[in-house]
């Protein structure tokens, strides 16, 4: 029942406000002058309820009152919590004993309402038992406090709102709020999401407010639409960033995927070696493909997904090797993970592509963070419950983020942060004699170090 890390960032950022956690023997140690103390619950889930002297000197304050003004029990919102915080242990019972020492018997009793199993019933016709006119106080309390709202509302949109504008993104959709429950995520089909400038206390994340929920969303891409260049984010951006969002050409991406996706090369590109020719990368592929068939033993219950877009022409060349060696040409799909709304699209006549119950071979050309790998299986989920997803990918380079490790590898290539792998891949049924043919190369991400280039 910790204050959320959000939360106290956005104090330490905006406030220079910071919390510090202490143990009750630090208490302890702390001179008098304490008003109040809130307890929270370590085990069982709420500390001893004060209905004795020994129970009331614990708490590390000056000389407690002669008598008690008021007992508030609380307690644990279990519909609020999900997974392993709702398991907590249960709050003690309260009921009258509490009330028959020296130091209690004129206390009031009060609770939020409504209870479960925290309060006892034979209290409610004790005259101390205030907590109905507490509940019913609570409306008009709340019907003022709506109101105060409104009028204030109403007040500070008639003046001058310097920054309240949302930020105009130059991207094909708008960044999506790390929020899961906020309003944006259910109500999608005709509220966009909508983000304010924020601040951060890491120099290397654009932090941005959302305008709903007032969560922070951190960036560490960004991109100006102008140049299509895109940069990693750090402080020395801050006032080109400002610049592009009033122009109207600010691009954030969530990794340089994206960014590549949408068209956008690097701010610079430092030295560049290329590390799997064509007949590597074809060497490569054919590899992935007796890894699977090696793995799966029932072809005819698997089918492929590729994420957009190298990942998918990988698919479908998986796909055709794996036909020629077994027989068995499974159903294949694209998948655009920045593309929620039409994420899954079928391609090359599959029409019949489902994914309950199947084997899906997820297809990426290389794994990095792994973070587009978790957002393509969480989309693949939502399309149905598949009997296993399994993660072939042409390059492992290493640096994941998230646990995520792949089933099938072409090749590893360690490589440093700072430097970015490429693959090249020619289309299905291309032109030999074309141009484009099949290349892996690396090159590094040269960081901007004084004023971008884009800006001028």
């Amino acid at each position: 029942m910790d204050v959320p890390d959000y939360v106290l960032e956005r104090l330490a950022a905006e406030r220079n406000y910071s919390f510090s956690t202490v143990t009750m023997d630090e208490l302890k140690s702390l001179a008098g002058g304490l008003d109040a103390l809130y307890l929270t619950p370590s085990a069982p889930h709420q500390m001893a309820l004060f209905t004795g002297d020994d129970a009331i000197r614990t708490i590390p304050a000056a000389e407690p009152p002669a008598n008690l003004d008021a007992f508030y029990v609380t307690r644990l919102q279990k519909e609020r919590m999900s997974g392993k915080d709702a398991d907590a242990g249960e709050y003690v019972r309260f009921d009258a004993r509490a009330l028959r020492t020296s130091r209690t018997n004129e206390a009031v009793v009060m609770h939020p309402l409504p209870r479960t199993n925290e309060l006892a019933y034979e209290l409610d016709a004790d005259p101390r038992a205030v907590y109905f006119e507490q509940a019913a106080a609570g409306v008009p309390v709340r019907m003022a406090l709506i109101a105060w709202l409104m009028e204030k509302g109403a007040a500070a949109s008639a003046g001058p709102r310097p920054n309240a504008e949302p930020i105009r993104f130059k991207a094909e959709l708008p960044p999506r709020c790390a929020n899961l429950n906020c309003i944006t995520r259910f109500e999608g089909a005709y509220l966009s999401p909508r983000f304010l400038l924020g601040r951060s206390m890491d120099p290397t994340l654009l932090a941005l407010k959302c305008d709903y929920c007032e969560r922070d969303l951190k960036i560490e891409y960004v991109g100006h639409a102008r140049s299509h260049r895109y940069y990693r984010f750090d402080e020395n951006l801050q006032g080109y960033v400002q610049q592009w969002i009033e122009e109207g050409s600010l691009a954030v991406f969530d990794s340089v995927k994206q960014a590549e996706e949408g068209g956008y090369e690097p701010y610079k590109r430092g030295p560049q070696r290329e590390v799997m020719n064509e007949e590597e990368v074809v060497q490569a592929i054919e590899s992935l493909a007796d890894q699977v068939i090696a793995d799966v033993t029932d072809m005819s219950g698997v089918s492929i997904v590729g994420v957009v877009s190298r990942g998918a022409m990988l698919a479908l060349r998986l796909r055709d090797l794996i036909g020629s060696k077994t027989g068995v040409r499974p159903p294949c799909a694209a998948l655009d993970v920045y593309k929620p709304d039409d994420a899954l699209r079928p391609i090359d006549g599959a029409e019949d592509f489902f994914v309950e119950n199947r084997t899906i071979i997820l297809v990426d050309d290389v794994i990095n963070s792994g973070w587009t790998v978790q957002r393509a299986m969480a989309t693949i989920w939502q399309r149905g419950r598949p009997a296993a997803v399994k993660l072939a990918v042409l390059i492992d380079r290493g640096h994941r983020a998230v646990p995520i490790r792949p089933n099938y590898v072409g090749k590893n290539i360690p490589t440093a942060r700072t430097e970015r792998v490429q693959v090249r891949l020619a289309a299905v049924g291309a032109d030999p004699k074309a141009k484009s043919h099949d290349r892996v190369t690396i090159y590094s991400i040269v960081e901007p170090r004084k004023e971008p280039e884009a800006a001028v």
